[in-house]
């Protein structure tokens, strides 16, 4: 088993609650922070960064720009704001794992610190675009602030692992990109957008020209036009994904929370999500009753609004719901959530209490049933919000002329197979009862998945000394039956 070596790779890969600890020798730092975050919000500028250095994992990396960032997530209580780290601010083309930039998210309005992380996994195990995520321990000059997801940042580092290529324009669809028609004129739509690279060629001609395809091609010729704008089999894909998790501040509502990548290549452009936290049914004075019940074609904009008016794309939207449907389950949902609670619980509990939104006393309630009502909404309990929505939409699917097979038998046929040594360490022998094409994922204990092989009739060895030490999950798949196993990788020291 070898793992390419990408940008990221040791960072997001790495199953363990990492260790940043941000220092500065500056007198008033903090002061520093805030000032240069509020000045900016109240000019709608960029934040400005000031120096600091950071040690990860025990590694130092000195001289970074260090700034807070965040909308809503900036209102957390103390000092845990959101944080941005970017390595070459101050020393062209200093990087940290070839990353020049990472994003402190700080789980606001969120106790279980897994809607985020469970989304972008669940995004990154289909092989769609969107960014990885981890978790670590954030401490300013050794002083512990609580628990952070590390969010990998969509740049031209990021474009390349993903397509190749990172010289086409990279549109952010921010504060409200609805791709929505409003003329040939690049100033009509400079207020809507943001272009995160090639400011100073600054040409927009090509997002006008989606934007303009997506909105006055006649509907006969629409779809023709359309794929040869953007690559749609994917879109549709994060599309659903984002409908089963409930996720509604993003562009099929709000519009907004995404970015779209102009590839060189394929001269396509591509779709890259972004900013899931609320997925999980937690929206703006919406109940959990509500959100669970939100409809599989929710549909606000324009461009989606047109690819549901047509039969073809319609359809390859419901099959992606249905796809999706088999692993938007409790029974491969519940594992994950289970192993990524024991795994950063002790460190939320060890926040200081002036830095936490809510009390850790009721992470896990959190987890499994208890649903928190606030002013601004209910933000639904995982395991019990996966149950409800799952059911919702199979309901939803029993209304239209669509077949759902596989995902309406929620109980499939088991695989008789064993695993043996577990623990397993250097190589560990999954013995296959079972005659039929047979794949095995392994899902690490974040929701990653780090290989699919098929596997055949009786014993299979498998190479499993590359592994971090941890828990694993070994799903073995044949046709519409399926089997999870935990598997404990343990190597000696």
């Amino acid at each position: 088993m070898v793992f390419s070596q990408t940008a990221g790779n040791a960072l997001f890969n790495s199953p363990i609650v990492h260790d940043i600890n941000i220092t500065f020798t500056q007198a008033h730092w903090w002061d520093s922070l805030m000032y240069y975050k509020l000045y900016a919000d109240s000019f709608n500028l960029s934040t400005q960064s000031i120096m600091g250095n950071v040690i990860i994992d025990g590694t130092l990396v000195d001289s970074v720009g260090v700034k807070l960032k965040g909308n809503s997530s900036f209102g957390y209580p103390g000092r845990k704001k959101p944080i941005k780290i970017e390595f070459n601010e101050y020393v062209s083309g200093k990087k940290y794992d070839d990353l020049k930039t990472i994003n402190l998210n700080n789980n606001t309005l969120d106790p279980t610190h897994m809607r985020e992380k469970l989304v972008l996994d669940f995004l990154n195990s289909k092989g769609l675009s969107a960014p990885r995520c981890t978790y670590t321990k954030v401490s300013y000059n050794g002083q512990y602030v609580g628990l952070y997801k590390v969010v990998e940042q969509v740049d031209k580092t990021f474009l390349n692992t993903h397509y190749a290529n990172n010289n086409g324009n990279l549109f952010k669809g921010d504060p409200s990109g609805s791709l929505g028609w409003m003329g040939k004129s690049q100033s009509a739509y400079s207020n809507f957008y943001e272009l995160h690279n090639n400011n100073t060629v600054n040409d927009w001609s090509d997002l006008i020209n989606l934007i303009d395809n997506i909105n006055n091609t006649p509907a006969a010729y629409f779809k023709d036009t359309l794929e040869s704008n953007l690559n749609t089999a994917p879109f549709i894909k994060q599309w659903a994904i984002e409908n089963l998790f409930v996720d509604l501040d993003n562009y099929f509502n709000a519009p907004h929370n995404y970015y779209i990548y102009h590839n060189t290549l394929s001269n396509k452009f591509e779709w890259i999500t972004w900013d899931v936290s609320v997925a999980f049914g937690f929206y703006p004075f919406k109940t959990e009753a509500q959100t669970e019940s939100t409809s599989i074609f929710l549909s606000n904009q324009p461009l989606t609004n047109h690819m549901l008016s047509n039969p073809i794309y319609r359809t390859d939207y419901l099959n992606a719901i249905c796809l999706y449907l088999d692993d938007f389950s409790n029974a491969v949902l519940d594992p994950k959530i289970d192993s990524i609670a024991n795994l950063i619980y002790p460190f939320i509990a060890m926040e200081p209490d002036s830095n936490q939104m809510f009390p850790e006393q009721i992470f896990y309630n959190c987890i499994n049933t208890f649903t928190i009502h606030t002013p601004i909404g209910d933000i639904p309990a995982l395991k019990k919000f996966i149950t409800n929505r799952r059911n919702n939409v199979l309901n939803q699917l029993t209304t239209f002329p669509f077949s759902c097979t596989n995902a309406i038998n929620e109980v499939a046929t088991p695989i008789d197979f064993s695993i043996d040594p577990n623990p397993a360490s250097a190589t560990l022998n999954l013995q296959l009862i079972e005659s039929h094409k047979t794949h095995l994922n392994i899902i690490n204990a974040y929701g990653q998945e780090i290989l699919i092989k098929q596997i055949h009739y009786g014993k299979n060895t498998l190479d499993v000394s590359e592994l971090c030490n941890g828990i694993y999950f070994f799903v073995v798949r044949s046709g519409n039956k399926k089997e999870i196993r935990k598997v404990l990788i343990m190597h000696s020291q």
